[in-house]
């Protein structure tokens, strides 16, 4: 006996209408309103007489979790499911069955040529579209990731248009915010000093029109509010200063009563005060500020109050609690910026009072270069850009017994008063050796028994040389010290990189080696500190190459020692540099 087969061809609308009455029944929180709405006030008539291809689209629409709308018919009549509801905000569950454009009137300039293109064939899709809806009972700003494809009859023929969409304003926002703050955070970066950094606020809200219509920043100082930068221009209405305790001055911003509460306060109808242009196609400018109180941190007790940011609200959007947030994340940002930049103003100030004064005493301790008919001399000392440059590097020379001429450079590790206290005990000790008739080698060896003698003196290194003008014998010793460079007259380097001794004050009973050399006429010899040739990052003998490289490239004259500083330094001077020079 044949198996029995159901009959697959029988009663389809039957089953289709039983089928869609389950899923009207199971539609979430658009149940109720399904199994009561009178459809006869609608186009789309009564779901028994719908065709199958409604039928099917309603399916899928009231079993979806996503939010899917289907518009049916000549007057694109509306239905949709519970996570769609909530997309018309207040306008649900009136627009239930309503023709699309008497839905969205305020959004049919945008949207209609669009449901136009699926009426015709052809969907569209769309990635975070600003659409300017009416839903809450003011015109808002609203972002939506949607789609809009044509949905076919059973002759054919295109009758309706599938909507699958979901809000992304949220998210648009959001991420506006979060690119803004990241400018903030840039354009205090930039700023030097308060009124840099006023300027680099105002100019980044500038920029940020969308979420800061415009903005108005005050500055408190000694009982006044005192208006630094906008973002627009303000109008006669808007004082430039409000003194905070004169009940009687004008303060349209609310600006005293911010500071007494130091809480946010809205101002309404500010078209008189500051002259604002709607953002973008929004129709409206924006018509509502808050004055936000910008608060020191730190315990209650000491928190005061640094000035007021009156921000613009866009007019498409509520003052929520979102926005709130929003304008505390500002101020709070605000805050920390003034109070670092504030901060960084007095270390500036202070450091330059302490370069200037270390500089001059820097100067001070290095003596002037004797006049001398058989050589020519010149030196400089130029404090680096790295701290305050007190101690240090140094240079002299002295005329000795028997026209001998003695030279000495040399680098205490360290900065500050001690270091250059031990700068000055070494120079004038340098100057007493020489007198007494000390060797170069001898002399550093006297050095270091000095150094180590002293308790907290730091380490330096030396090179002492000595010169005979008459036999143009050069002899010397160095002590940890770059070696010294001798240009001929022909332009060629030669290096007098001998082994040398460690620093002087570092190991206890140091021997020390002098070597010696000659001088031709007109050759120059070269002393210099170690700022002038390291470089972070860089292998110093690439330094001492560059140094020789300018050496033998630099004409010997008057400005030779300027020359060789801009050859090799530039404009890259970190540490502090002493540089002699001496023409045989």
């Amino acid at each position: 006996m044949a198996e029995h087969q159901p009959d697959r061809a029988a009663g389809p609308e039957k089953s289709d209408l039983v089928g869609l009455d389950r899923v009207f029944a199971a539609a979430g929180s658009m149940a109720p309103l399904l199994a009561t709405f009178d459809w006869q006030t609608s186009s789309l008539g009564h779901p028994d007489t719908w065709p199958q291809s409604l039928r099917s689209a309603a399916s899928i629409c009231m079993g979806a979790k996503y939010p899917i709308a289907i518009y049916w018919g000549p007057d694109l009549s509306l239905i949709y499911n519970e996570a769609w509801s909530e997309i018309p905000g207040d306008k649900h569950p009136w627009a239930f069955g309503k023709p699309a454009e008497t839905v969205w009137p305020d959004i049919w300039h945008i949207v209609g040529p669009e449901f136009d293109k699926a009426l015709r064939g052809e969907g569209t899709f769309v990635v975070d579209r600003m659409l300017p809806m009416q839903r809450h009972g003011f015109v808002e700003e609203t972002y939506f990731n949607y789609n809009l494809s044509p949905i076919a009859a059973e002759n054919r023929r295109i009758t309706g248009v599938f909507n699958a969409g979901l809000e992304t304003t949220g998210r648009v926002v959001a991420e506006r915010r979060q690119q803004l703050f990241l400018d903030l955070t840039s354009a205090a970066a930039r700023a030097s000093s308060v009124d840099e950094l006023c300027d680099e606020v105002v100019a980044t809200l500038r920029g940020h029109r969308e979420e800061v219509p415009f903005a108005l920043l005050f500055l408190f100082d000694q009982g006044v509010a005192s208006l630094v930068a906008a973002t627009t221009d303000c109008l006669p209405a808007t004082p430039t200063s409000v003194v905070l305790d004169d009940e009687d001055g004008p303060d349209p911003w609310q600006l005293r009563s911010v500071n007494t509460s130091r809480a946010p306060i809205v101002v309404d109808e500010i078209s008189d005060l500051v002259a604002v242009e709607p953002v973008g196609d929004w129709p409206v400018p924006a018509s509502t500020a808050v004055a936000v109180p910008i608060v020191r941190g730190g315990r209650q007790s000491r928190r005061r109050m640094l000035g007021v940011l009156v921000v613009g609200v866009p007019p498409g959007r509520l003052l929520d609690e979102s926005m709130q947030r929003f304008h505390a994340a500002l101020s709070e940002d605000l805050a920390s910026a003034l109070r670092d930049t504030r901060h960084e103003e007095r270390e500036r100030r202070q450091f330059e009072a302490e370069r200037k004064i270390a500089a001059t005493l820097q100067q001070s301790l290095i003596p002037a270069l004797p006049r001398l008919e058989s050589v020519g001399l010149d030196g400089r000392y130029l404090p680096g850009a790295d701290g305050v440059e007190v101690g240090g590097d140094w240079y002299d020379a002295l005329e000795l017994a028997d026209g001998r001429v003695g030279l000495v450079i040399g680098d205490v590790v360290g900065k500050g008063v001690a270091a250059a206290a031990h700068m000055g005990r070494l120079s004038n000790a340098v100057r007493a050796y020489w007198l007494e008739g000390f060797s170069p080698g001898t002399l550093l060896e006297r050095l270091d028994r000095l150094t180590r003698s002293v308790v907290g003196a730091t380490f330096a290194t030396v090179l002492a040389l000595d010169y005979e003008p008459r036999t143009r014998v050069l002899r010397w010793s160095r002590a940890g010290h770059m070696p010294p460079m001798i240009r001929a007259v022909d332009g060629t380097v030669r290096v007098l990189d001998d082994p040398g001794s460690a620093p002087i004050g570092v190991f206890a009973d140091v021997e020390t080696v002098e070597w010696s050399t000659s001088l031709a006429p007109g050759e120059v010899l070269l002393l210099y500190t170690d700022g002038l040739i390291e470089r972070r990052d860089e292998d110093i003998d690439a330094g001492m190459q560059r140094l020789a490289d300018v050496l033998s490239a630099t004409a010997p004259d008057d400005g030779m020692l300027d020359a060789i500083v801009a050859g090799v330094v530039g404009d890259e001077l970190r540490d502090d540099v002493a540089i002699l020079v001496l023409h045989a």
